[in-house]
């Protein structure tokens, strides 16, 4: 009796433990990265637009895949060393890349890496515009003030970064305003190139609004301008003059205003692109990144797929041909057979898609 006892608790015990087992492999089959962790590496360092709009949306990402994504920050060539890092990675499905839109659309024309939209799925969680800012105390109250600044001598002003968003905007804000080229001081991120205004070391700067906007809102920095199609309301008491409303000619500026997407080697395995899209989706419905859009003066862009490939594409026609009718590219987008927007048609940038 007891040895019969004995053996059947021993045929207990080893079917549960198979069945334990059997467990943890079903459990490590249904994860999309089960043999690490994957990395998100974003183009700029941390505290700037890019950063503080995809960590969010990563986290609700994460939360929603039941699993960790880390995200690392690496600087460099505004953005492109980041790029070039993930494109010489395996495309496994475990290495990501975020940057600005904008970055992106400059990287072959200004030299920095070989890549373009056309090699990357992209998920854009936002869309927002860049402000033009100064100190709280500057003389400079309007548009006008700072265009007449800026004539009066080479004045240093602050950007994040050559060949970003709030860059291109800048040139193409003064060469409609018949202005030079003034001293551009990097500060590595559009936060930086704030505190770098508040600290005196620039007289003007250019940053995404979603990284200044609580300086603006604590009365250190006075916004200017946006980069929007008609007055920019941030609460029952601030509202900031589009710059269509100070600037004759500018209507299609807002046309660029940037996006901060999450990248992936469109040559991964289909799964990935499916299920990333499915958490995508999901995370920017939720209420945590709905409230945090408002918060940050942000809109919910919500682009993946097509309609991101189309923004990309779109947004490379128009921020290459500024750099270069700037001055400011190494190489001609026609080198890329980069359509100017008069020209731009998507059936036929489409089919620039290759996998």
């Amino acid at each position: 009796m007891k040895r019969t006892l004995i053996v059947a608790l021993l045929v207990l015990v080893c079917g549960g433990a198979l069945l334990f087992a059997q467990g943890q492999a079903d459990g490590a089959s249904t994860k999309l990265w089960p043999r690490t962790q994957p990395v998100v590496t974003v183009g700029f360092g941390a505290g700037g637009g890019t950063d503080t709009a995809v960590r969010p949306v990563i986290a609700k990402m994460e939360e929603y895949l039941g699993e960790t994504i880390n995200v690392v920050n690496m600087e460099g060539a505004s953005s492109a060393v980041a790029a070039q890092h993930v494109l010489n990675r395996p495309a496994d499905g475990y290495s990501m890349f975020a940057t600005g839109s904008a970055p992106i659309s400059g990287f072959r024309v200004m030299g920095t890496a070989n890549s373009s939209w056309t090699d990357w799925v992209s998920w854009h969680p936002f869309v927002g515009p860049a402000a033009l800012i100064v100190r709280a105390d500057s003389p400079m109250k309007t548009f006008d003030d700072v265009v007449a600044y800026l004539r009066s001598k080479k004045v240093n002003f602050g950007i994040s970064g050559f060949g970003v968003g709030p860059h291109v905007l800048v040139e193409a804000i003064l060469g409609i305003a018949g202005v030079s080229s003034p001293n551009y001081v990097t500060g590595g991120s559009c936060r930086n190139a704030a505190v770098a205004l508040i600290a005196g070391d620039v007289d003007v700067a250019m940053s995404t609004f979603s990284s200044v906007v609580d300086f603006v809102k604590a009365g250190q920095l006075r916004a200017i301008a946006v980069t929007t199609p008609s007055t920019y309301q941030v609460d029952e008491t601030l509202k900031i003059d589009s710059i269509t409303a100070v600037l004759p000619g500018s209507e299609n500026i807002p046309q660029l205003s940037e996006t901060w997407p999450i990248f992936m080697r469109r040559d991964v395995p289909q799964k990935y692109i499916d299920k990333l899209t499915e958490a995508f989706l999901w995370a920017i419905e939720q209420p945590e990144i709905v409230n945090y859009a408002k918060k940050q003066a942000l809109d919910i862009a919500g682009y993946y797929g097509e309609s991101a490939d189309r923004f990309l594409s779109f947004s490379e026609a128009g921020y290459a041909w500024t750099l270069y009718d700037a001055g400011l590219a190494s190489k001609s987008p026609a080198e890329f057979n980069i359509p100017k927007l008069s020209n731009w048609n998507w059936d036929v940038e489409k089919a620039k898609i290759s996998k």
